[in-house]
């Protein structure tokens, strides 16, 4: 009886040293190097000094989106022309007036223009860090976060793939809702792969999402500096709900 117990009692602790433990957390370097290799490497990402974009968002008809290096982006759509020439950002409206860009609209802007620009996520956010691994849809991620004094912005990249897929913010451009992206249907553009689909999302009652669908994209077209150049039309007034 004693062996057999000594033979059980084995037998438990081999079992317990054979379960797997946790997963151990990924660096914000092998993510985001993972990422920039499946964009198509970095010296793909450097060839390009600038895009013209046309889509579609639902419901709203037809968009362009302009963008030069390193961010400096010009929307326009039914005759109105919004922009960001690196330092301010604005929007002219059909009847020329001048208003400041929300800050969250800001965001939109630069990131419809240029999804890409997480690729340079630790310029972009010098406090991200690594996070524990999740799962969406019943996929892997690999997950980085950035904290802020209310929540937090996640960015989760799909562990097969290794593109970005979600980005998850609270805290930062409101104090109550989360704001949700998402890039699917990525293709490949002058050996870069490019989400041709980005879906905004948010909690906040009675907000619908925006669905953007890209049907075309053209890269270094030579735009010239003075394009993305904020229009001089007297006092600017402040944009967004009062």
């Amino acid at each position: 009886m004693q062996i057999l117990s000594r033979i059980a009692a084995l037998a438990v602790c081999s079992s317990a040293l054979a379960l797997p433990g946790p997963a151990p957390v990924e660096t914000v370097d092998s993510v985001l190097h993972a990422y920039i290799q499946a964009l198509g490497g970095e010296p793909a990402l450097n060839r390009i000094n600038d895009r013209q974009i046309e889509a579609k968002v639902h419901h709203a008809g037809k968009v362009t989106y302009f963008w030069a290096k390193p961010n400096k982006v010009v929307r326009i759509a039914h005759g109105e022309k919004v922009g960001f020439d690196g330092s301010a950002s604005w929007m002219l409206s059909r009847k020329k007036k001048l208003t400041k860009l929300p800050k969250a609209e800001q965001w939109e802007l630069e990131t419809n223009a240029n999804p890409l620009r997480f690729a340079h996520l630790r310029d972009l956010y010098p406090d991200v860090e690594p996070a524990a691994a999740e799962r969406l849809d019943d996929r892997p991620m690999s997950v980085l976060v950035v904290p802020n004094n209310i929540g937090s912005t996640k960015f989760y990249f799909d562990a097969s793939s290794h593109l970005l897929v979600r980005i998850v913010e609270f805290g930062v451009t409101s104090a109550y809702y989360k704001q949700v992206t998402e890039f699917s249907e990525y293709r490949n553009v002058d050996g870069i792969q490019f989400p041709f689909r980005i879906v905004r999302a948010t909690t906040e009652p009675g907000m619908k999402d925006k669905e953007l669908r890209i049907a075309s994209i053209e890269q270094n077209i030579g735009l010239k500096p003075e394009f993305f150049t904020k229009p001089q039309l007297g006092a600017v007034t402040l944009g967004g709900k009062r």
